[in-house]
């Protein structure tokens, strides 16, 4: 599944729900805010509440999102590398272009995918890695891992 979400502004992203267009759509969960939906997407909220959000990434083999901190977040702590669409001033998107400096700047930490130019989609969504394990995520060796995971699941001795 492809997770995308547009984040919890209010500000229309119509050319990022768009661009979603170009996507496998049968594989497609949008979260697209006050704009149409995509046409062919499998499953589409408007809004969703945060649980609902990070079940999602959970969920999701791919994360799809604007360039905003906490969604790029949430995406990390969910194992992804997730590929990011930055808002545009000059669209009327956002106040300033932040979000390009931001996306910039994690892309070459090889922390996100970052794509200014919306028909470069496609080839960003088929370029992500796969999801990391929580393991993975935690910087634990297997064995690490392991005993923790059994240590609190361990009953109290008190």
């Amino acid at each position: 599944m492809i997770f995308a979400t547009v984040g919890s502004t209010q500000i229309p992203f119509e050319r990022f729900v768009r661009a979603l267009e170009t996507l496998p759509g049968e594989q497609l969960l949008v979260q697209h805010g006050p704009v149409e939906p995509p046409a062919g997407a499998a499953r589409t909220n408007a809004f969703m509440q945060f649980p609902q959000m990070i079940e999602s990434m959970e969920a999701a083999d791919v994360v799809v999102c604007h360039a905003g901190a906490g969604s790029i977040l949430c995406a990390l702590r969910a194992g992804h590398t997730p590929v990011v669409v930055p808002r545009l001033k000059r669209y009327e998107e956002t106040v300033d272009d932040h979000q390009v400096e931001f996306s910039r700047a994690l892309a070459a930490e090889g922390k996100v995918i970052a794509v200014e130019d919306l028909d470069d989609l496609p080839a960003a969504v088929k370029s992500a890695p796969p999801r990391c394990s929580a393991a993975e995520r935690s910087g634990l060796l297997p064995i690490q891992a392991a005993v923790r995971e059994a240590l609190h699941a361990a009953p109290s001795l008190n």
